[in-house]
């Protein structure tokens, strides 16, 4: 955040919709780390999408104004991470992908050739 900006970061829901699906976002941050959670549901499907607050002063490359001088600003940086048809299943790709965040690349293919040599 830059330091001229007096306001606190965010650190809520950004859920547009119905009440149930704000709960079930609030759920999902107790299992994935983030700053702001909402729930996208297009076709019967959920999608758990997860942002982190963000600084363009901490981005590689510069923001330029029409006077070419630099400009920062604060900004929530999306991701989809998750998606379920039901509740169960959402929060449940919500854990496995922050189980996968904590594992390194290694770890990941051993436990697929474990898999795959049953």
């Amino acid at each position: 955040m830059s330091k001229n900006n007096e306001t606190e970061p965010l650190k809520q829901l950004a859920v547009i919709g119905s009440s149930s699906l704000d709960k079930l976002a609030k759920e999902c941050m107790k299992h994935v780390k983030c700053d702001t959670a909402r729930i996208s549901k297009p076709c019967d499907k959920m999608y758990l999408i997860i942002g982190f607050n963000r600084n363009t002063k901490d981005d590689e490359g510069v923001w330029v104004n029409q006077d070419n001088q630099r400009i920062d600003f604060d900004y929530v940086q999306e991701s989809i991470v998750a998606s379920g048809y039901n509740k169960k299943e959402l929060i449940q790709s919500a854990k496995e992908y922050q189980r996968l965040c904590g594992i390194t690349w290694e770890q990941y293919f051993q436990e697929l050739a474990q898999k795959n040599c049953r």
